[in-house]
């Protein structure tokens, strides 16, 4: 498994400069919008994709049928890229707030609450676990290309499923305030529910990479 995410690791490493770009161009972007929340939205998002990309490399290079030579197993293969997203995550959340609050102290001397900061980054990390989180067991069942057609279809599915529950919420009569005490406390039941559902798409995976052929 550790040699499975360091070859992840350093396959990364090949659009290392890229990112850094990126990162620049994010910042420079929040001080010409004059809102420092826009880098660690954007950051979450470009670099849970990098997930995507190491399998691409797999793909292209035929890793994965390599890999079954090897003292591994194919639910390794499945665990591996489920824990990469996970520490995808998680880091770009950290490097996100951290940026978010360095370029707000350096644009207004002041930041805008942390919880509110965290909650706000929180959300979108949990909106592309959702998305990447229906789009694995898809790249494990075509591959990475033909999968790449469907993508499209789950951004849309994930991020409509959201609006409608934000619609309904407002069509129900919920105030600003309400919303708020409501956000706050359905919290735990999305954290729990998107946990479920990382879960159950982690099991889809192990039953598609079982029958797979190569």
């Amino acid at each position: 498994m550790k040699g499975l995410l360091l070859k992840d690791i350093y396959n990364m490493r090949k659009v290392g400069k890229q990112y850094l770009l990126i990162l620049l161009f994010f910042t420079c972007y929040c001080f010409f919008l004059k809102n420092p929340s826009f880098f660690p939205m954007m950051t979450v998002m470009s670099f849970s994709m990098l997930v995507l990309t190491t399998m691409g490399y797999d793909e292209a290079a035929g890793f994965d049928k390599y890999a079954l030579t090897l003292p591994l197993n194919r639910e390794d293969l499945v665990r591996a890229k489920y824990l990469l997203l996970v520490m995808l995550l998680v880091f770009s959340f950290v490097l996100g707030m951290l940026g978010s609050t360095l370029i707000g102290l350096f644009m207004q001397g002041d930041t805008e609450p942390i919880l509110d900061q965290m909650l706000s980054v929180a959300t979108v990390a949990v909106i592309f676990l959702l998305v990447y989180a229906t789009i694995l067991p898809l790249v494990f069942k075509l591959g990475v290309e033909k999968a790449r057609m469907m993508m499209m279809v789950c951004y849309i599915a994930v991020f409509a499923g959201i609006f409608i529950v934000f619609k309904l919420a407002v069509g129900l009569g919920a105030s600003g305030e309400q919303m708020e005490e409501k956000m706050m406390i359905l919290v735990p039941a999305v954290v729990i529910l998107t946990v479920l559902y990382l879960i159950g798409s982690y099991f889809v995976s192990i039953r598609i990479i079982r029958k797979r052929e190569w």
